[in-house]
């Protein structure tokens, strides 16, 4: 009886102790995973894409040195006043498939980390820095970004006044508002979240841009520009209002009408007041200058009926014919009331 209980013991010591084996097997190996899950630097990183993807701009910015303090701001060299109107959860991409792809140690002890993911269906990269802050229990590592993980964009506005993300209108002159107040493009610095390119755009009665991406680099400032061109409707509305201008110079009953591209010089009496029509307008074509939109030199024709007496020999004639002229636009401009301002550029 004593052998057999002997033997039987020794199974039953051999068994735990083999179960305690695959659970330390068990332990080691969900440590491991869960070191590399959240206290690597590739789960840090990933821990704030995956933030980001699910639109928790909160979270991802609450994130050890994520938040863009003026502190870190200036330590990246960024412009610290930079606007924040862009982090906004409602303006981010789609982020999907986001993954880790390498992370290198530095002498200095900053890993940077290169994550990649697609944003709206787009590949999109960013490396970011961080480094170990710390452990749990001595035994799991804390990691912070070394720098911050926020870029600026630097976005202008050409030719309008406003930059649309969506629905949403984003004033430059609201973010830096000591642009002068006429100012033809206007601009400001956006902080922007790395792999979230935003799209920009802007669109109004008489002005429209083609779609934009911001192209955001993690400690680095990109440029951007919403170029606004005229619509066809604002072509219509200026054409409308110079061929408006030109049938009012047409009523004036004198050679040369005041303020007016067209006019005739007769050696000979002119009898009674000389009348004017117009032929031909002249095709307004708009164009961008330095501070509003201007109209190149295009020609256009006026009619000229007159009864004239000859100096010579005191015959009558009426004299009846066309009279080319030219003209420009010095300056077109919207005013805010959706009304145009338009000078007629003046002959040398």
């Amino acid at each position: 009886m004593v052998v057999g209980d002997t033997r039987a013991l020794r199974r039953v010591v051999l068994l735990w102790s083999g179960l305690g084996v695959l659970l330390l097997i068990a332990f080691g190996g969900t440590f491991a995973a869960v070191q590399r899950a959240y206290y690597s630097p590739s789960g840090f990183v990933e821990a704030f894409a995956r933030s980001v993807a699910a639109h928790d701009v909160t979270s991802a910015l609450a994130m050890p040195g994520a938040a863009p303090t003026k502190t870190t701001l200036a330590a990246a060299k960024l412009p610290t006043g930079a606007s924040r109107e862009l982090l906004r959860s409602d303006l981010l991409p789609t982020l999907q498939d986001v993954s880790v792809v390498s992370d290198t140690p530095g002498r200095d002890g900053v890993h940077a980390v290169v994550v990649h993911a697609t944003a709206d269906g787009a590949p999109v990269t960013a490396t970011l820095h961080v480094r170990q802050t710390g452990s749990v229990l001595g035994v799991l590592p804390l990691w912070s970004f070394a720098s911050t993980p926020l870029g600026v964009s630097r976005i202008t506005v050409a030719h309008a006044t406003n930059f649309t993300v969506g629905s949403h209108t984003v004033s430059p002159r609201a973010a830096s508002p000591d642009q002068p107040a006429g100012a033809f493009s206007v601009s400001a610095d956006y902080l922007v979240l790395p792999l979230a390119p935003v799209e920009l755009g802007h669109d109004s009665r008489y002005v429209t841009a083609g779609r934009v991406l911001t192209e955001p680099s993690p400690g680095e400032i990109t440029e951007t520009t919403v170029d606004a061109q005229p619509t066809a409707a604002f072509t219509k509305a200026v054409q409308k209002e110079v061929n408006g201008f030109l049938d009012e110079c047409a009523k004036q009953r004198v050679l040369q009408p005041a303020g007016c591209p067209f006019g005739a010089v007769i050696d000979d009496r002119v009898q009674g007041d000389p009348t004017w029509s117009m032929v031909t307008y002249p095709a307004v074509h708009l164009t961008a200058g330095d501070s509003g939109w201007t109209a190149s030199r295009t020609v256009g024709v006026a009619h000229l009926t007159a009864t004239v007496q000859s100096l010579f020999d005191g015959s009558v004639s009426t004299r009846s014919e066309d009279e080319p002229f030219s003209m420009s636009l010095s300056s077109i401009v919207i005013r805010p009331d959706g009304s145009l301002s338009i000078v007629v550029a003046q002959d040398p």
